[in-house]
């Protein structure tokens, strides 16, 4: 394993962020070696003991990706204060290091990826990486190609500006008066979808991730989870 700052280390093998090791660091409760730990500290994670609070940090020197289907009504977290289900609770035990990369909302259901390996989770949330994200909806109405365009474009709901980048209809449900649409994201703000189809008129009734870059349902097989392997991913 190559060098790396003692910071994602941490992250890497725990369940504390890159920044909440930096702030343990700064209040001198790490120590490499037995010795005081510095913020920005580089590593050799085969070379080192790393202690935070008199307890080990184990290396885990492969990282482990999973792709798991959240039902509706779980929340995304690690835990929650309000004691709901969160997909900590529907997983193995033995994956009780892996994070959420990103969210899901509480009543969408869907794909969400977990892995331990920070820079992947930083690669898969921050814009700029335009990881594609596929969504199925239900909606009330049919969208019009007016309504598709300026949704494309962006819209400012409340001062918070939405873009659904490929809207499609797959079904016009003629005697319910409702459709049923797909939808493609590069970004994630929360509850984007919901609120820039409810401004236009077209409330969500169901909303369903179908697919986070090339990783999609059917790759699941009918099982609730699975794992991947991150040299496989691709952001499509």
């Amino acid at each position: 394993m190559t060098k790396m700052r003692l910071n994602r280390f941490i992250a890497l093998n725990s369940t504390l962020s890159r920044r909440e090791a930096d702030e343990l660091i700064r209040m001198k409760r790490v120590k490499v070696n037995e010795e005081i730990a510095s913020v920005g500290m580089i590593i050799d994670p085969e070379k080192v003991i790393v202690i935070v609070d008199f307890q080990q940090i184990r290396n885990h020197a492969k990282s482990t990706y999973l792709l798991l289907y959240k039902p509706k009504n779980i929340i995304t977290s690690r835990k929650d204060d309000k004691h709901r289900t969160t997909v900590m609770d529907i997983i193995p035990q033995k994956f009780e290091k892996l994070k959420p990369a990103g969210r899901l909302d509480f009543d969408t259901e869907g794909l969400i990826i977990l892995t331990d390996d920070g820079d992947f989770i930083n690669f898969l949330t921050h814009p700029k990486s335009r990881v594609v994200k596929e969504y199925k909806a239900k909606i009330f109405g049919k969208l019009d190609e007016q309504t598709i365009s300026k949704l494309q474009r962006g819209i400012m709901v409340k001062g918070t500006k939405y873009k659904l980048n490929s809207i499609k209809e797959e079904t016009n449900l003629y005697k319910s008066k409702k459709s049923i649409i797909t939808i493609k994201i590069t970004h994630g703000k929360n509850r984007e979808i919901r609120n820039a189809l409810k401004a236009f008129g077209h409330p969500v009734i169901t909303l369903q991730r179908i697919k986070i870059g090339n990783l999609d349902i059917d790759y699941l097989q009918n099982k609730k989870y699975r794992l991947f392997s991150k040299e496989d991913f691709r952001k499509i």
